[in-house]
């Protein structure tokens, strides 16, 4: 059954018409309209000031509040649409963000596999943005690894596989070192370990193939051990050594 257009206003979604009746406000009168009770209205005035203005930092730690609060589908899919825009000295602030809103991250390894030959999108909302971006926020992500917050790196994690496995020929070889790293220095986090053991299969390299053997022969943990199968399984359907 299709949804009104009521019922889709109320959870944020926008037209054309409803832009334009709006497309000549200014940022104060914009700003205003961010306050909305109106979901609609709220998702307009993202998309317009994402538009007209840059992305400064004020202005992306105003989005990332929001999407701490805002639970209307439309508006929360712009909010990250406009953050995608962002440049690298504003992902460094999303970053602060990673693994705060929501509750749809992983407190537990997952029972189910995952049988895809993709990689999977992040279930962070702020990794999920942060993936979308391109290799240059790279750098950013790596510095949250040599972090003590735990939950930030299991977030940045998924967002350095993502990128990494569709911009392969972009990114440099330091990145699996950190990763590598990563992944000893917190060898007893199991999610830790199975995300890594997740972002390896991004990467062309007989040293990860040897980690992955190994992992898969050896690890306390059968569904890292199935995990470690699956990367080597797309290691090898992927890139030719």
């Amino acid at each position: 059954m299709k949804s009104s257009n009521e019922q889709l206003k109320n959870r944020g979604y926008v037209t054309v018409e409803d832009i334009n009746v709006y497309v000549y406000s200014n940022k104060n009168e914009l700003l205003e309209l961010l306050k909305s009770k109106e979901p609609y209205k709220r998702t307009i005035a993202i998309k317009l000031l994402s538009n007209k203005n840059e992305l400064d930092n004020e202005m992306i730690n105003l989005f990332c509040t929001m999407l701490l609060y805002e639970n209307k589908l439309y508006t929360k899919m712009e909010l990250c649409n406009a953050l995608s825009k962002a440049s690298v000295k504003s992902a460094k602030i999303m970053i602060n963000y990673l693994g705060l809103i929501g509750k749809n991250q992983y407190t537990e390894l997952p029972s189910k596999e995952f049988n895809k030959k993709s990689y999977p999108l992040p279930r962070d909302i702020i990794a999920r943005t942060l993936a979308h971006m391109s290799v240059d926020v790279l750098p950013e992500l790596i510095k949250t690894l040599k972090t003590n917050n735990i939950i930030t790196i299991r977030e940045a994690i998924d967002s350095i596989g993502f990128i990494c496995f569709y911009n392969y020929n972009s990114y440099s070889e330091n990145i699996l070192d950190d990763l590598i790293s990563c992944f000893n220095e917190h060898i007893t986090d199991d999610i830790v370990r199975w995300k890594i053991v997740r972002a390896f299969e991004s990467f062309n390299s007989k040293t990860v193939m040897y980690i992955l053997i190994n992992i898969k022969e050896n690890d306390s943990n059968s569904i890292i051990r199935n995990e470690a199968k699956r990367s080597l399984d797309i290691i090898n359907s992927k890139f030719t050594f």
